[in-house]
């Protein structure tokens, strides 16, 4: 301890915190059961991880490369996640919020992220027929319902 630091101590009751832990632990972001037609959920499966075209998928009939919007989204907000994490853990352990209060914050958080990479992802580029066929440049978007479709869903254990 430094001179003239001070060190506070607040009392944490473990069964308050408990009863603040409990319920939803996960938060899922992206295509949930349920949330999206299994037309988006597929179209988001052939671009995040690419097809190899023909009777496999893919948008115009060739093969789609892979565009990982949502690895790239979650590997390049990690930082930002984990700060929301622990500014989140240390809300619970104040007692001024419960777990089930962060999680939703957490999905939101998440959900913008992956969406902002759908708008900017510019690589690799469409091909010339696609472009031609769908009258855009940008690889990810041709209505705009995948893009709108991505969401969050909190989850029990």
């Amino acid at each position: 301890m430094f001179k003239g630091e001070v060190i506070r101590h607040r009392r944490i009751d473990v069964s308050d915190l408990a009863i603040k832990l409990k319920g939803p632990t996960k938060v899922k972001v992206g295509f949930p059961s349920g949330k999206a037609g299994a037309d988006i959920v597929q179209r988001a499966v052939w671009n995040e991880f690419g097809t190899r075209g023909g009777a496999s998928g893919g948008g115009w009939g060739g093969p789609v490369p892979e565009r990982p919007f949502m690895r790239n989204a979650m590997r390049s907000n990690r930082g930002k996640y984990q700060r929301a994490m622990a500014a989140g853990a240390r809300e619970v352990l104040r007692s001024s919020t419960s777990l089930r209060s962060i999680l939703p914050r957490l999905g939101a958080l998440a959900q913008g992220d992956i969406q902002a990479e759908i708008t900017a992802l510019r690589s690799p580029p469409n091909s010339p027929v696609t472009i031609a066929l769908k009258g855009s440049s940008n690889p990810l978007i041709d209505t705009g319902e995948m893009r709108q479709r991505v969401t969050w869903q909190v989850e029990d254990d």
